[in-house]
């Protein structure tokens, strides 16, 4: 699209051909008013407030285009006249509660009446009764809804669910007759609107911990018991934080006020920017679980603990400054390292930037950006949510895009995005054969091949295109003919009849693909025709031939074939890759300290839930540290940012940083190590999104250091071996750690997940215990419903016990149930205690 200019309220302004009017004022700070549209999604045009003076004619702001020299006037009298009625008659029968009303002080309805000086109301209708409903963790009170439908916009163009629909209501008919006269069309147009549907949940599955239509609502129709009638909007102190669920790293904010007469500070809800920063439920309601705030203080026997290690097990959700302090230890004490996860994607970054010959990493704007996207070894639905909603989001609105996804679990809210998504369910061990995939497309696709890099593609992929082979396929072909015959009278008649001719189709194939359930070799090679984003997962980054992927994907990216995203592991993965000098688990260690996860001496959060009545940890490790709502440190994101991580809660304990002053470090506070990890001042990081969308947050890397690679003993692809499994690693919806393990809002929980059939085929209920083993190890967890699954996998949490062994060689496992223990509830199934004392 070309730069073109227009003028807005007499300022001359340059935008892009073609993007909304409302989009553009919004960008340069230009209010023109709306309640029903949100950025970036569909514009439907329910208010009307958004009317602007387009060239002399009324348009809509959200529904029209730019185009060169057109001078638009968003506050004429006449606009500003009819405005006033439109919120008359949204005000008509709204009940007047807010004074208890959870949206009072932040409503968008109380704003625009008065800012559009609505003082006296001209018009009425008789009221309805309409019952409150429920979904999810949603309580729906029509009496308060304006049918704005930026719920269902929401659901449908950033979720992707599509549960929430207008729906017809039997409430009072308006009359338009009578009321034309009265007052402009297009209040009438929005009242009529108004009188005739309410929001209905229309999904065909149940909807689980998600809460974004919440956030959306601009007045208080939709909310959550969780916060319903607990505090004034008012009253709520704003405390702009990071996600430390996820690798997204998504902007949350928590509202925080005194919870008794002592003022101990509490978090009583989270809440996002949704226009920018669409987040899941367990960043939205996993906000309860802290550590005791006045914990053991065992400060010298950390020390000593630190003083007698050998190695040092670093967990997942450590921060950026907790692992720059570690690797400090670590060095003075000559202590060894270990997160095997963290070592695998560092290892991967490694190769794959080597071999890419740049120093980089791609950065999301890459998938905003890109008209096609492949999504591989990651089933993003579970483990990046928000990252599905960019897809979705891309899918409905980019008009041309299409993406392939590439994984053997068949997730049927990813299938039902978009017709332009294509699912390609490789079988469980030919991940390495889907890269291969990829690469030999790109060979076939290009004719002149023949430089270094080329020769060296077709040395890896040797085994793939050793399996080309002729398929010759028996068809049969409809043939139109003409015949002609003679009837009783002696004349002749023309007749079409329609023949079948067999014949046969030869096409060529490559076997390896075929074996590997990959059919749509078409679709990839068509996608790589216009340089797609490839979305690799943790997957890849696991699998025994690693760094011959890299190796294939670097020369791809080098050569333009395509960009290349990596989904971290786990929240803070790409921090620690960087940090910290990892290596291999010690088999000789014989005593550990387990910093935020297992080991002989556990340094971890106990994690109490403020909003559980009896306030039991559910961890008991040696040293309490603060847990990641208690903190000021940073996380590092899927973006290459190193993004703020900001206290809610108290905790008046000790942290890392006083440990570290018994090995000679000077921070008197953990931040103090923040400049020595990025050059910048904890201090002086932004954590906001600009007018247009433009993510300011925290501090981007530009450069990672790379070290030479080791001299590979194969430089082949080798084929699988292919085994029967039916059961898989995967964190559970919404689950991704302790702190998620332990809320007490989340709906979904730790377990066993299965299909709806079968669950149907096990004849358990929902929540019972059972038992899977796989004749040497046993797990066992509550059995719940994946409503979206449709193949007989097991989905098994990795935080249940055992669950580690099962899957200690591989993602994928063959277990059989054990048994059913019809009396074990959901509270029997707890996740292992991570962390967990060790034997010593």
């Amino acid at each position: 699209m070309s730069k073109i200019t227009i003028t807005i309220n007499n300022q001359a302004i340059s935008c892009v051909e073609g993007e909304s009017i409302l989009n553009i004022a919004r960008k340069e700070g230009i209010e023109i008013p709306a309640i029903c549209y949100l950025s970036g999604c569909s514009p439907t045009m329910a208010c009307k407030l958004c009317m602007i003076d387009a060239d002399g004619k009324r348009s809509y702001s959200c529904n029209t285009k730019a185009k060169d020299g057109m001078n638009i006037l968003t506050h004429t009298p006449e606009i500003m006249e009819e405005r006033n009625a439109i919120m008359q008659s949204y005000d008509v029968n709204h009940p007047l509660q807010c004074g208890v009303c959870d949206k009072s002080g932040e409503c968008e309805l109380q704003n625009y009446t008065l800012k559009m000086n609505v003082t006296s109301q001209n018009y009425h209708i008789r009221e309805n009764d309409k019952p409150h409903k429920t979904w999810a963790k949603v309580v729906y009170d029509p009496n308060l809804c304006i049918m704005c439908e930026r719920c269902a916009t929401t659901c449908k163009d950033n979720l992707g669910e599509n549960n929430l629909k207008a729906q017809k209501a039997d409430l009072e008919v308006l009359d338009t007759a009578v009321w034309k006269e009265k007052m402009p069309k297009d209040a009438l147009s929005v009242w009529a609107r108004k009188q005739k549907a309410l929001i209905a949940f229309v999904g065909e599955t149940p909807c689980f911990d998600c809460g974004e239509c919440i956030s959306v609502c601009p007045v208080g129709a939709l909310s959550t018991n969780d916060f319903k009638y607990k505090a004034n909007a008012w009253e709520l102190k704003k405390i702009d934080s990071t996600c430390p669920h996820c690798p997204m790293g998504c902007k949350i904010t928590y509202d925080v006020r005194h919870n008794d007469s002592l003022g101990t500070p509490h978090i009583f809800r989270v809440k996002n920017d949704f226009y920018f920063n669409p987040i899941c439920g367990a960043g939205r309601y996993a906000y309860d679980v802290s550590s005791s705030p006045q914990p053991k203080q065992n400060l010298q026997t950390a020390i000593n603990a630190f003083k007698n290690a050998d190695s040092i097990n670093v967990g997942n959700q450590t921060t950026n400054e907790e692992a720059f302090v570690l690797n400090h230890i670590a060095k003075i004490q000559n202590l060894t390292l270990h997160n095997q996860e963290a070592l695998d994607f560092k290892n991967f970054i490694n190769a794959f930037l080597t071999h890419a010959q740049k120093t980089n990493l791609n950065h999301l704007d890459e998938f905003k950006n890109a008209q096609n996207v492949i999504i591989l070894g990651s089933a993003i639905n579970y483990q990046v949510p928000t990252l599905r909603y960019m897809l979705n989001n891309k899918l409905k609105l980019q008009k041309g895009s299409n993406a392939i996804y590439m994984h053997p679990l068949n997730d049927t809210l990813m299938t039902s995005l978009s017709k332009s998504l294509t699912h390609i369910a490789y079988r469980e061990d030919a991940l390495s054969v889907a890269v291969g995939a990829i690469a030999l497309a790109y060979l076939e696709n290009v004719e002149n091949n023949e430089d270094a890099e080329s020769h060296t593609l077709r040395q890896i992929l040797a085994p793939l295109l050793e399996s080309k082979t002729t398929i010759t396929t028996p068809i049969e072909r409809e043939v139109k003919k003409t015949i002609t015959s003679t009837n009783e009278a002696g004349e002749e008649i023309q007749q079409e009849i329609i023949e079948i001719i067999k014949e046969t189709k030869e096409e060529v194939k490559f076997q390896a693909l075929l074996e590997a359930n990959i059919n749509e070799f078409d679709a990839l090679k068509q996608i790589l025709q216009n340089t797609p984003l490839l979305v690799l997962g943790a997957e890849v980054y696991e699998n025994p031939q690693a760094q011959i992927l890299a190796h294939i994907l670097g020369i791809l990216e080098h050569k333009g074939a395509l960009k290349v995203l990596l989904i971290p592991p786990f929240a803070n993965a790409l921090g620690l890759a960087m940090i910290c000098d990892f290596s291999p688990k010690r088999a000789d260690s014989t005593y550990s300290i387990g910093y935020r996860t297992s080991g002989d001496f556990v340094c971890e959060s106990d994690c109490v839930s403020i909003d559980d009545s009896q306030k039991c940890a559910t961890q008991s490790p040696d040293f309490i540290l603060p847990a990641i709502n208690q903190l000021e440190g940073t996380y590092t994101s899927i973006d290459s940012r190193i993004l703020p991580l900001k206290p809610a809660l108290t905790f008046k304990g000790y942290d890392l940083s006083d440990i570290a002053k018994a090995f000679g470090m000077k921070g008197e506070y953990l931040i103090d190590y923040t400049s020595l990890i990025c050059g910048c001042e904890f201090d002086d990081f932004e954590n906001k999104f600009a007018n247009d969308g433009t993510d300011m947050r925290g501090y981007r890397f530009k450069s990672i250091a790379l070290t030479p690679l080791a001299e590979s003993q194969s430089n082949k692809l080798e084929l699988p071996h292919y085994q029967t499994y039916n059961a898989y690693k995967l964190h559970s919806p919404s689950q991704f750690n302790a702190y998620t393990a332990s809320s007490v809002h989340l709906q979904n929980k730790i377990g066993i997940y299965v299909s709806n059939a079968l669950f149907a085929e096990l004849g358990i209920k929902e929540g019972d215990l059972i038992t899977l083993w796989d004749s040497t190890t046993q797990v066992s967890g509550a059995l719940y419903i994946d409503h979206r699954l449709s193949e007989p996998y097991f989905l098994i949490n990795p935080m249940l016990k055992g669950a580690d062994r099962i899957f200690a060689q591989n993602q994928w496992a063959k277990v059989e149930l054990k048994t059913a223990e019809l009396s074990g509830k959901m509270a029997e199934s707890k996740p292992e205690s991570e962390p967990t004392r060790s034997a010593l």
